[in-house]
């Protein structure tokens, strides 16, 4: 967690590529490909999407937050207005376009499930879509990401007067008013989802606002209690890790050994589920994020040089490159579907390629939002 001020930056790019890798092979779903190890399919107790919204929001908080102390806060609300808009526009256009092809091609097998039904009055549709009660498609997390950023002027207004406690308490209240009932329907979590994604996110400002402070304060360890503190916490995350690989991908062994066999289900529903988002599931999310980032940090030259062309193009292109994949995804799947091992790694490298192709290209740039 050592590093100078320009590879943290970099660091949170290369994190964000791997993530947006791992989204796109967990929403294709070809497996067995070889590249399970990624992600582990998306099937882990906490996923890339968190990691995802943390950096988002540790960026935001930088750039729009302590970089522009010397600005009005005109300046910031319009930017952080605007962007949010535009988020807001392409998150509902894409919802539009996607039902629209959904319904032109309602009878093929591979149609993304979640589809509103035809026959449903058009005027329903766009009233659903625009107040975001229907979301459809790959990239239905824009939505998140629009409702926290036109919200995020508060948030910087808030820590513009070193409010950072109000803030966060807030958010920890907003995030209280999820239901805790785990068996409320699942269509009902993801409608509230925005009121506990938003504790990953505002955290992430909060923290990216006192980015320089927290790393003078990081700094003024010793160099062994740093270490000690880092390579703590890879230690636990690596622990817990391998207990869930186990618990999500070795049932019939731990079965055998006296567990229940409905053990992932039962752990993930009481205690990690994804849009309830409980505190187990945010300790054990921050726990392996920030040792993601010790490694990445650690080894970052290596990770340049190996897949710095993919990661970094991805991490600093994020929502084209999020954007782009729902259009890869939606259309691969209705004309594809699994096969073996070598044709489920080839059709995963084609969706990862393509957008990269998209990306040096500039397809579309001017049009879906960077």
């Amino acid at each position: 967690m050592d590093t100078p001020k320009r590879p943290r930056i970099l660091t949170f790019d290369l994190m964000r590529g791997y993530f947006l890798v791992a989204i796109i092979l967990d929403h294709l779903r070809f497996f067995p490909s070889g590249l399970e190890f990624w992600s582990a399919q998306g099937d882990l107790f906490t996923t890339t999407a968190e990691g995802f919204f943390l950096i988002s929001g540790l960026v935001l908080g930088i750039v729009r937050g302590s970089k522009l102390l010397a600005k009005p806060f005109s300046v910031v609300t319009r930017l952080l207005i605007n962007r949010g808009v535009q988020l807001y526009i392409t998150a509902i256009s894409l919802v539009l376009i996607f039902t629209l092809i959904g319904w032109l091609l309602i009878d093929n097998p591979g149609l993304k499930v979640g589809i509103i039904l035809p026959t449903t009055n058009l005027l329903d549709v766009l009233w659903k879509t625009i107040t975001l009660q229907y979301f459809y498609g790959w990239a239905d997390y824009l939505r998140l990401y629009a409702i926290f950023l036109l919200v995020s002027p508060l948030a910087m207004w808030l820590l513009r007067r070193g409010w950072w406690y109000i803030l966060l308490g807030a958010n920890f209240a907003v995030w209280l008013l999820f239901p805790s009932d785990p068996t409320v329907p699942d269509i009902t979590q993801e409608l509230l989802q925005p009121l506990t994604w938003q504790l990953i996110f505002f955290g992430g400002i909060t923290i990216g606002f006192y980015w320089n402070q927290i790393t003078a304060w990081w700094l003024s360890l010793t160099l062994r209690m740093r270490s000690i503190v880092t390579w703590s916490v890879v230690g636990l995350a690596v622990i817990t890790l391998v207990i869930n690989v186990l618990i999500v991908f070795a049932p019939d062994y731990l079965h055998s050994i006296g567990y229940p066999v409905d053990l992932h289900y039962t752990l993930y529903r009481g205690y990690f589920d994804k849009e309830r988002l409980p505190l187990t599931r945010i300790g054990l999310f921050l726990l392996w994020f920030w040792a993601a980032f010790a490694l990445f940090q650690r080894f970052e030259p290596f990770i340049l040089r190996i897949l710095g062309w993919l990661l970094l193009p991805f991490g600093t292109n994020s929502l084209y490159v999020y954007t782009v994949h729902a259009f890869v995804i939606f259309f691969i799947q209705l004309y594809l579907k699994p096969s073996n091992w070598l044709v489920n790694l080839v059709v995963s490298l084609s969706a990862i390629l393509l957008i990269r192709i998209m990306i040096h290209y500039k397809v579309l740039m001017k049009i879906i939002p960077r």
